[in-house]
């Protein structure tokens, strides 16, 4: 490969002596020999060729100080320049024969002499050198490999691979799966899982074995290992895989099983045994009652071809009356007399419930005991679970509770000393709960064997959940599960971006949140104050524009007193849509202005000095309050159909001409945008911000900020016309382009953001 390396654009050299020199870059600061720093100019130099050597070179690129350029023969094509963290590995050369797609997140933009392409997901970019570079880019559009986008720009092979490899190394571009195999990803999952999945006092000799046995015919997408260690000194583990299940009860209109399956299997000495079958069991759609739900269960065990009944078993019928239907049930190997059920417990008095249920049905009280230690476990987005043993005559003798949520497994250190657990049970299943997960990507090869870079399954291994079981003598007995599972990229056309990024991200939605929240951006966001002049906001004048509308006066004090309690008001908030009653009498609309934009005085110290400024009542980022609101009159009475800006100062009207045309599309985007069909609000209150006022001092989040300041005053109009009386309703969009020429303000300095119509009551 011929990419050169040199100093990120973000970097400075400081001569620290005559033999060092101090690098100082986004992620702090590097010592490095001067021969060295000299030996990395901007322009670039062979990474064979700088002093220093590999490791140093490495250190640089872990520090975020190294940007990277691809060459075609001589001619510089593009460089990869880091942003606020280093970037995650060297890029290398993507392979001839893979095909790419543009991600559909990047983007190409000019900034002063520059010209980038950038990525929402992180805040490196590519500065591009050469014109062909953009047409790789356009070809992307399209699935391509390397040669192909050759043939179309006029670059050679390997400089076409040497800008893909700079591109796919920030996620601009993407490799794109092509019809794989599953098969060979579940083969490698249980390859990896042999080495890996164990912890410390385990043996991996008989389960090499008895892995080599379990079936995997039929693995889909969904298939997974889970290993059963137990923590008694046994040493044993046992071992479940997930494969699709078809059997009775799986299909049709009120299909009771679920069709996935959880097969056990006891390995001994390298020799696996079916245990039994885990099957979830379908909740019902329908609310039913405790008959019903004994009914649903004995359809549900008839079809997995046991003999137990739940309706002619007491103990069951109260096991259910307590906590409902099971949420899987397990069948033995070979055994139609015996049936494990699992269901949840999701809260302290289900718990009591099913200790209570327990207790009459005869089962042990030394395990029966062991309840109240279980409490602190309770919780959680994953309720703890109990198994329990279904026979032909009553329930099994053993407890089970399965303890899946995170936080309940993070204090099981605690709660097992509590729970009389052996010292060095203990010890085991504490190391195997802390031990960190595993993750690993699995790349596609080719039919000669050799490895690709299109990823075929990202696999993990980590706990799955951890088992308490309560003997009958009062034993308690730990068993952790662990899962090993492949999540495969073998969607035809899919690209491992689809993977990583919910499809419900829009470009503009990542772009906008990433852009305007630190992590990602290179520059400092906030009040930067990045002009050399910023106009201190002007107060708003207490003196009406000539030609101005007069409001009637609203004595505030007075009005807010007979206010309803603000808790009743919160509660009271409602989205009103109701535009065919009265007219809005425009005392009311005078209130309402008044209440939300009325002036109120503040003081604050700067330098020492006392500073006089006006408030609202509700925030606004550097005081700025840089949001008019326009009334569109339609059905106000005492006040002509139109538009007109709100002045707060003078609390007056002042009428704007535009394209009365456009304030009916305005006014008719209301109904659109709430779905009500040809009628139209009586007055709709339009938040117009003024761009500039705010965009000079804040950088990188003006728009954001203003955003913020259209929430707190749409609530602030909202509560106070409940307050009022008032029907109110927030849109959540507008037309823009249409409010510019129906008041005439220009749509780059005063534009809307924001929209809340407003009607009587009744």
């Amino acid at each position: 490969m011929s990419m050169l390396v040199g100093l990120s654009p973000a970097v400075t050299v400081n001569p620290a002596d005559a033999s060092w020199s101090e690098l100082v870059g986004p992620s702090g600061s590097l010592l490095v020999p001067a021969d060295f720093a000299k030996s990395l100019p901007a322009g670039g130099a062979s990474p064979s060729n700088a002093v220093g050597g590999a490791r140093l070179l490495q250190r640089l690129a872990d520090g975020g100080f190294l940007a990277v350029t691809a060459y075609d023969g001589d001619t510089p094509l593009a460089t990869l320049v880091p942003g606020v963290d280093p970037l995650e590995s060297m890029p290398v050369d993507a392979l001839p024969t893979t095909a790419y797609r543009l991600s559909r997140f990047a983007y190409l933009h000019r900034s002063k002499r520059q010209v980038l392409i950038e990525i929402p997901t992180t805040s490196a970019y590519l500065e591009i050198h050469d014109p062909r570079v953009a047409a790789i880019a356009a070809g992307l559009a399209f699935d391509q490999t390397p040669v192909a986008l050759a043939s179309a720009s006029g670059l050679s092979v390997g400089g076409v691979c040497e800008v893909l490899g700079l591109m796919r190394s920030i996620g601009i571009v993407v490799p794109v799966v092509r019809g794989l195999e599953f098969v060979p990803a579940v083969a490698s999952l249980v390859d990896w899982a042999e080495r890996e999945v164990l912890t410390r006092g385990f043996s991996h000799s008989g389960l090499v074995a008895g892995l080599d046995q379990i079936p995997v015919d039929g693995a889909d997408g969904f298939f997974h290992l889970i290993f059963e260690l137990h923590h008694d000194g046994s040493r044993k583990v046992d071992i479940s895989v997930c494969l699709p299940y078809s059997g009775p009860g799986t299909s049709g209109d009120r299909a009771l099983l679920g069709d996935m399956g959880f097969y056990e299997f006891d390995v001994v000495d390298g020799v696996e045994s079916l245990m039994g079958l885990f099957v979830h069991l379908r909740p019902p759609t329908d609310l039913l009652d405790q008959d019903e739900q004994v009914h649903r269960l004995d359809e549900a065990l008839r079809a997995l071809g046991t003999h137990c009944c739940a309706s002619s078993n007491l103990d069951a019928r109260g096991l259910v009356a307590a906590l409902g239907l099971p949420v899987m049930l397990a069948v033995l190997h070979e055994r139609d007399d015996a049936v494990r059920m699992l269901f949840s417990v999701p809260d302290l008095a289900a718990l009591s419930a099913a200790q209570k249920a327990l207790l009459d049905a005869g089962l042990p009280l030394a395990s029966l005991a062991h309840f109240p230690a279980i409490e602190p476990l309770i919780g959680g987005m994953s309720p703890l679970r109990i198994a329990v043993d279904l026979t032909q005559t009553g329930l099994g003798q053993r407890i089970g509770f399965e303890v899946l949520a995170p936080q309940a497994i993070a204090i099981l250190g605690a709660v097992m000393p509590e729970l009389g657990v052996d010292p060095q049970m203990q010890a085991s299943a504490l190391a195997a709960i802390s031990e960190p997960s595993k993750e690993r990507t699995v790349y596609q090869t080719n039919l000669d064997g050799s490895v690709t870079d299109v990823p075929v399954a990202r696999q993990v291994i980590n706990l799955l959940h951890v088992k308490i079981g309560l003997e009958q003598d009062g034993q308690v007995a730990i068993k952790t599960y662990s899962i090993a599972a492949s999540k495969p990229f073998n969607e035809v056309g899919k690209s491992v971006e689809d993977e990583r990024i919910p499809k419900s991200w829009e470009f503009h939605d990542l772009l906008f949140h990433t852009k305007t929240r630190n992590g990602r951006v290179r520059g400092k966001l906030g009040g930067t104050i990045r002009f050399a002049l910023m106009p201190h906001p002007a107060e708003p004048s207490t003196q009406p524009v000539p030609g101005d509308i007069l409001l009637p006066k609203v004595d505030i004090p007075a009005v807010i007193a007979t206010d309803p309690p603000f808790g009743k008001v919160l509660e009271d908030r409602k989205s009103i849509r109701a535009w065919n009653g009265a007219e809005l009498p425009v005392a009311q609309v005078s209130e309402l202005l008044a209440r939300v934009m009325h002036l109120i005085p503040r003081s604050d110290e700067l330098n020492g000095q006392a500073i006089e400024r006006s408030g609202r009542v509700y925030p606004s980022g550097g005081a700025l309050y840089e949001i008019d609101i326009v009334l569109f009159a339609n059905r106000v009475a005492g006040l002509a159909p139109g538009a007109y800006l709100y002045r707060q100062g003078s609390h007056s009207l002042g009428a704007l001409t535009g394209d009365i045309e456009k304030q009916e599309k305005v006014l008719f985007g209301a109904s659109d945008a709430t779905g009500a069909g040809m009628s139209r609000p009586q007055a709709l209150l339009v938040l117009a911000a003024r761009f500039p006022d705010i965009a000079t001092k804040y950088e990188g989040i003006a728009y954001s900020l203003m955003l913020k300041h259209v929430g707190v005053m749409m609530a602030t109009i909202q509560y106070s016309a409940t307050a009022m009386g008032l029907g109110s309703v927030p849109l959540g969009t507008g037309d823009s382009d249409a409010f510019a020429l129906a008041t005439g303000l220009d749509y780059y300095t005063q534009g809307s953001i924001g929209e809340i119509a407003i009607s009587p009551m009744d």
